[in-house]
């Protein structure tokens, strides 16, 4: 019960932090070690074997590396057998993809690894990598997510932290880290994925937490696996190592960390993306577009309504992805506005989530690949698209526009759910037909569409404005509370 308790915490706190932009990532070495690189026992095996050590028997590893730079008289054994086991370039897991797309500004780790940077590079976001401390002091590119490798990175290999020494001299020589770390810790919420007990950097991690706070230290959220009985040669060892575990997560609490327990790391990606999900469920596509020409009688209400969608999706606190379409989408963006500042919220440099589409000028046609890309990107980020009117004029007649219709295929296939107001005809009304009385769920925490009855509502060409914002709304907050 308790563990159900602290996933439920977490689901419904973090993703809330990532949308106000205060949430924060630290990555442990079980991320790593889920791609396939060896703990930290398995990597210092070698190094022990030199020196007749059983790395298993060592809980302080870093002392182990001490030993062997003391013995061999540098530290170069040590940072070849890092060199050939964690530069390898192992396959992205799920977990650090989708850590990848989560709207963390900050993220933590104290791996040599470049999963995260690979991950980035991926899907084309920026990433500003810092590995020494004098990097600290650069300019972060704009729109960049910053990586703080406080412990250094397997491709600068003469200044990574492993050893007794590198510890105890943290402070002067990468003592930079400390006070921004510090700072996240105190105003940020901070989940730890991948912490583990045999880890030596984590107790250096909680230590800051302990020293920076003695008594109520904020909340933040750790995802820990259990030892397996698998793991470990004897029925007597696993039950030692677990009854640690225990223990150890119980006084996490100290900390201010909220232990959110899966069976296996496998479970990791599922739980990172429902937190996708719900940060994503409080952003909101409306696309559509509408002819200027044409003194279609619809076209007042159709400025109308989507002012109306745009002042509802600023006034309950969602944030409006637009490619700023034809008419609907000046109108959406100005209600938006008008109920941000009604609000006190002047926040739209983070809240407006603007992807305008190119357009073809005579003699240059627009670019239909770079359309689609911004439609995809658009269809990625949000997890609500409403779809309003969807008209455009070809040789003076008003047609549907194919570009809407494309917007609700990458729609649906991003797992967004999709709200058609088809009372104005065009795109939205084509889309509304097709879901009615379809397959695709209607209710509940994986609902990806209106049910009959509200689509028929939006169907309605006889519905006031008031009367089709009140059906938007009420989809809006089942929804949430569905969440």
């Amino acid at each position: 019960m308790a563990g159900n308790a602290a996933r439920s915490r977490f689901l419904r706190e973090f993703p809330s932090s990532l949308h106000e932009g205060t949430g924060a990532v630290f990555v442990g070495a079980g991320v790593s070690m889920a791609a396939g690189y060896p703990s930290w026992s398995n990597l210092l095996t070698e190094i022990g074997e030199e020196i007749g050590v059983n790395s298993r028997d060592i809980q302080d590893l870093a002392a182990l590396a001490q030993w062997h730079i003391r013995e061999t008289g540098n530290a170069t054994g040590v940072r070849n057998v890092i060199k050939r086991e964690i530069g390898l370039e192992r396959a992205l897991p799920e977990t650090v993809r989708t850590l990848a797309r989560l709207p963390a500004r900050h993220i933590w780790t104290t791996n040599y690894d470049r999963l995260i940077e690979r991950a980035f590079a991926e899907i084309g976001r920026p990433l500003d990598s810092v590995a020494g401390a004098k990097d600290l002091a650069l300019k972060v590119p704009p729109g960049a997510t910053r990586l703080y490798k406080m412990h250094g990175s397997v491709d600068r290999l003469d200044d990574i932290v492993i050893s007794t020494d590198d510890y105890e001299l943290y402070r002067t020589k990468r003592g930079a880290f400390l006070p921004l770390l510090q700072a996240h810790l105190s105003s940020m919420s901070m989940l730890f994925v991948g912490l583990s007990l045999t880890d030596p950097n984590v107790r250096h991690v909680l230590s800051l937490i302990r020293e920076s706070f003695t008594e109520a230290p904020p909340e933040h959220f750790a995802v820990l696996k259990p030892p397996k009985a698998d793991d470990f040669k004897t029925n007597d060892e696993f039950k030692a190592r677990i009854a640690q575990h225990k223990l150890w997560a119980k006084d996490l609490s100290r900390y201010g960390l909220v232990a959110v327990e899966v069976d296996d790391y496998d479970e990791v990606p599922d739980l990172l993306r429902d937190v996708e999900r719900r940060v994503a469920a409080k952003r909101v596509w409306v696309s559509g577009s509408w002819p200027l020409d044409g003194g279609d009688a619809h076209t007042p209400r159709v400025y109308a309504v989507a002012e109306a969608i745009g002042r509802l999706i600023g006034a309950t606190h969602r944030d409006l992805v637009t490619g700023t379409g034809l008419l609907v989408g000046p109108a959406v963006v100005s209600g938006f506005m008008d109920a941000l500042r009604e609000g006190g919220g002047w926040d739209m440099d983070r809240r407006l989530i603007a992807r305008p589409f190119p357009q073809g000028v005579p003699g240059r046609a627009a670019d239909a690949a770079q359309w689609t890309a911004l439609r995809s990107e658009m269809a990625r980020l949000a997890g609500v698209t409403v779809f309003l009117g969807g008209l455009k004029t070809e040789k003076g007649a008003p047609i549907v526009a194919d570009g809407v219709v494309e917007e609700f295929e990458l729609a649906q296939s991003a797992g967004s759910f999709v709200l058609p107001i088809g009372a104005f005809g065009g795109a939205a009304e084509q889309i509304a037909k097709q879901l009615i009385g379809s397959s695709a769920p209607s209710d509940g925490p994986k609902a990806s569409r209106p049910k009959d009855d509200e689509i028929a509502a939006l169907l309605n060409s006889a519905a006031t404005e008031n009367q089709l914002i009140a059906t938007v709304r009420a989809i809006l907050d089942r929804l949430a509370k569905a969440a």
